[in-house]
């Protein structure tokens, strides 16, 4: 999993319009682009663009917002994948063409996408010919700050078998920033508008081409009216899939935070199916919903391993900054050979998951679980009366267990499962607060301050027995065994410290707990 090598990455920011056959651009300076500082324009230069798109064939791609293709013709022949468009802006993947690849993908761009592929196989969806005429608004130096791409597009739908089908065209525009900024942009679609442009239908040439020629895609669900407690988990669970596959990518890429962002959803979705199981209708032990759990504690067990070995790295490197330089040089070294031992073979069994069937599989049954959910009775129940039921026997559970780990403060499973059960049941409240309100959104407040405090506790923990490891390992020397022998010490009195902390917390989730929660004496 590393940044995909030989590739190049450009940000596009552009917008896309539509305009009527026959309209002319041939004046496109304007009082509005002047006064943005474009002043003349480039002689036209004219591309013949002839792309073909792959995706699945439910089109998994294309509902995570990623278009891939393999373009001839033009200045950026090659393989582009673009990725979802963040503030206005999209990423695009290059890879350059190779002899006889016409149908198959670069195996960097399909191990990028195959997340979101569900670990099906990509194949051609569709061919899409450009005959498009290039014009670059310039400044009074001659640098070229937006480009007008005026594109007639001829698109044909292609099967599993790979054939063409019948051809859809239109004309579309695209105003790109090159050496301007987004007030060129503005200013070049402003005068496009006044021309006769007006928004594209659509925001991908792909999603259109399917569509002009009748292709069914599967669509994202309409947003209901109704106020159901199913329609609220469902909405949650989307979300949260969304951001998985999203991560997924991330982690190839070895984006930072793409661990924690990883583990968040899936921590998030498995609190959801275990504190709102009851809107499935069979979510008992041996059920899909239980499988299905137990299947994304797997998969958070393996990015938690990784995530952990960075967090206590960060914490020990923080803490050493305060100790005595002539000491903490030899525990920095020591520090950071066990970090290079230890994360390697961390980060290997991430990508052994992220490649695994079971992996793949996973994310499959997440999709059935969403598209075709078999609901109980009480699914189709108002949100606001049966999720802060369902919220309220997850909150008698984990006031039993505080109560037990209050009780025995010196074991630290106990007050592990606390943290572990209000987590979920801060995760799976936070979700579905759109449809409870503030006091939803105030409970699952408290709970995050519970989570903390005890992840300190946790984190103090686990750096205690690292720190006690490396001090008795026969590979620390005197020095660097003396510096983590005082940070051993630190660690327990934080971890000491967080118990009379957590007791304070508790009291505040209490005061906080919705009014429809059981009030515990």
């Amino acid at each position: 999993m590393a940044r995909t090598v030989g590739a190049t990455r450009h940000l596009e920011i552009e917008t896309k319009l539509e305009i009527d056959t026959g309209r002319s651009l041939d004046d496109l300076i304007t009082g509005k682009v002047r006064d943005a500082g474009m002043v003349a324009v480039a002689d036209p230069v004219r591309h013949e663009l002839d792309a073909v798109y792959f995706d699945t064939d439910g089109h998994h791609l294309l509902a995570a917002k990623l278009t891939l293709r393999r373009r001839t013709g033009g200045t950026d022949a090659g393989w582009h994948l673009k990725l979802p468009s963040v503030e206005g802006a999209r990423t695009e993947i290059g890879l350059p063409l190779q002899d006889g690849d016409e149908r198959r993908v670069p195996s960097a761009l399909a191990d990028l996408v195959s997340g979101a592929a569900r670990g099906l196989p990509l194949r051609p969806v569709a061919r899409i010919r450009n005959d498009r005429t290039v014009r670059h608004l310039l400044d009074a130096d001659g640098t070229a700050l937006v480009e007008i791409a005026d594109d007639t597009v001829t698109a044909t739908a292609i099967d599993a078998a790979g054939h063409e089908g019948e051809p859809a065209g239109w004309r579309e525009l695209e105003a790109e920033v090159l050496g301007g900024d987004r007030g060129h942009l503005a200013a070049a679609v402003t005068m496009l508008t006044k021309k006769g442009a007006r928004p594209a239908s659509s925001a991908s040439k792909l999603a259109r081409a399917l569509a002009d020629t009748g292709v069914v895609v599967p669509a994202a669900p309409p947003r209901k009216k109704d106020r159901s407690a199913g329609t609220a988990v469902l909405t949650a669970v989307r979300r949260q899939l969304a951001v998985l596959i999203a991560a997924d990518r991330a982690l190839r890429e070895k984006v930072p935070g793409a661990l924690h962002d990883g583990r968040a959803a899936t921590r998030r979705l498995r609190s959801l199916l275990g504190v709102f199981g009851r809107v499935f209708e069979e979510c008992g032990a041996g059920s899909d919903v239980a499988r299905l759990r137990d299947e994304l504690a797997e998969h958070s067990a393996i990015l938690g391993a990784a995530r952990d070995v960075e967090v206590v790295r960060g914490r020990l490197e923080t803490q050493l900054i305060d100790e005595p330089a002539e000491y903490a040089g030899a525990a920095r070294v020591r520090l950071e050979e066990e970090y290079a031992r230890r994360m390697p073979a961390a980060l290997a069994q991430v990508s052994v998951r992220l490649h695994s069937a079971a992996y793949f599989a996973m994310l499959r049954s997440l999709d059935a679980l969403v598209d075709g959910p078999v609901l109980s009775a009480r699914a189709a129940k108002s949100a606001e009366s049966e999720l802060p039921a369902m919220i309220a026997v997850a909150w008698e559970r984990l006031g039993t267990l505080a109560d037990r780990a209050q009780a025995d403060p010196e074991n630290p499973e106990a007050v592990h499962v606390v943290r572990r059960r209000a987590r979920a049941l801060r995760y799976a409240t936070e979700c579905v607060a759109g449809a409870l309100g503030e006091p939803a959104e105030l409970f699952a407040a408290a709970l995050e301050e519970i989570q903390e405090v005890l992840g300190e506790y946790q984190d103090a923990v686990t750096a205690a027995e690292l720190l006690a490891d490396l001090s008795l390992a026969h590979d620390t020397d005197g020095t660097a065994g003396f510096v983590f022998g005082r940070l051993h010490a630190f660690e327990q009195a934080v971890a000491h410290g967080t118990l009379e902390d957590f007791a304070d917390a508790w009291d505040r989730v209490e005061d906080a707990a919705l009014p429809v929660l059981p009030q515990r004496s």
